[in-house]
């Protein structure tokens, strides 16, 4: 009986093979996660710029996709903030403004914690209900994270005039999915959109065995499953076997396919990576957790050998920086 050394040189090959192909796809492009293309840094512009967080809508229309992109700082950061929401992203391919063109922002102002906000045109008009609140609510998403600006609420005017309903919190939920369990709990997960954007979407998951944060990346790992435009960021076949935290720092212990059949190269070592960006944005959903480390059938990864920090925004971008007093986190020198 020799099942055990077997168990393990297979699982030893199926790692060296993943340490290959994780270095082949480093010499392609890699996935810009979230950023606007062509951004450069601040240094290099002739205004100061600041990184935001917009909301725009997929190219279907179904999704609000947070993006980062920079506009000019200083005192106008909101009413920069919403033109750029106005405008458009850069990638007018997959990704557009949830309000149609021609709408204007008139002005903005942010008082006692509250936004402001006059918009004019009459392509508002053309606006159907749905569209309607979807673009009211990435306007809340987008001013409601402005970083160093305490925004609670956002009050909407059409023309000078404040119409019902346009008095804004923030919403609960993002992209909320219907369906699932009617007592399950509501769980953010990120799934790919067409391979270059993270889209948070808000499911029902059951969780009275097992807990809300294991099927929350039960589900994270199973993929959308019927929901449109969107794709799975762990390969088919990979299940979460079992995890364990120990304080803020938990241990994620996926099986071999999650290596095996990455034929995307979706787990590896930079910030681009769709699978582990997935992870860190779903669990900075569950306050505590400050860290995360993925074990493939009980082992750490070949080049991924220590915790990765868990962000707390989506400007967050220092979130993958390794932890530099674990030991065997970093190569010794010489």
């Amino acid at each position: 009986m020799q099942r055990g050394p077997v168990k393990a040189t297979r699982l030893l090959l199926v790692l060296s093979l993943f340490f290959v192909a994780m270095t082949l796809v480093g010499c392609a492009e890699s996935l810009e996660f979230q950023n606007e293309t062509g951004i450069v840094p601040t240094e290099a512009t002739a205004t100061k710029q600041k990184l935001v967080t917009v909301y725009y809508v997929t190219r279907e229309g179904n999704y609000l996709v947070p993006v980062n992109t920079e506009v000019p700082e200083g005192d106008d950061l909101c009413r920069h903030a919403v033109e750029k929401l106005l405008v458009g992203p850069q990638d007018k391919e997959l990704l557009s403004s949830p309000f149609p063109p021609g709408v204007l922002l008139k002005y903005v102002y942010v008082k006692d914690g509250r936004a402001c906000v006059d918009l004019g045109g009459d392509a508002i008009g053309t606006m159907g209900p749905a569209a309607w609140q979807q673009a009211l609510d990435s306007l809340a998403f987008t001013l409601t994270e402005l970083p160093d600006i305490d925004i609670k609420s956002v009050e909407v005017l059409i023309n000078g005039v404040l119409d019902n309903n346009t008095l804004l919190e923030r919403p609960k939920y993002i992209n909320l999915i219907p369906g699932g369990p009617e007592d399950g709990s509501a769980a953010r997960v990120y799934f790919s959109y067409n391979d270059i954007y993270l889209v948070p979407v808000t499911v029902k998951v059951g969780c009275e065995a097992h807990g809300v944060l294991k099927a929350t990346l039960e589900q994270l790992v199973a993929g959308p499953q019927g929901i449109p435009y969107l794709s799975a960021v762990f390969p088919e076949g990979t299940r979460l076997l079992d995890y364990q935290q120990e304080g803020g720092l938990v241990h994620l212990n996926f099986s071999q396919e999650a290596v095996l059949r990455d034929t995307k190269g979706s787990i590896r070592r930079d910030e681009q990576s769709p699978t582990i960006g997935a992870l860190a944005l779903t669990l900075s959903a569950f306050p505590g957790i400050d860290q995360f480390q993925i074990l493939i059938e009980g082992k750490p990864l070949p080049d991924i050998n220590y915790p990765i920090f868990v962000p707390r925004s989506y400007l967050d971008r220092e979130w993958m920086k390794p932890l530099l007093d674990i030991p065997g986190a970093q190569p010794k020198e010489g």
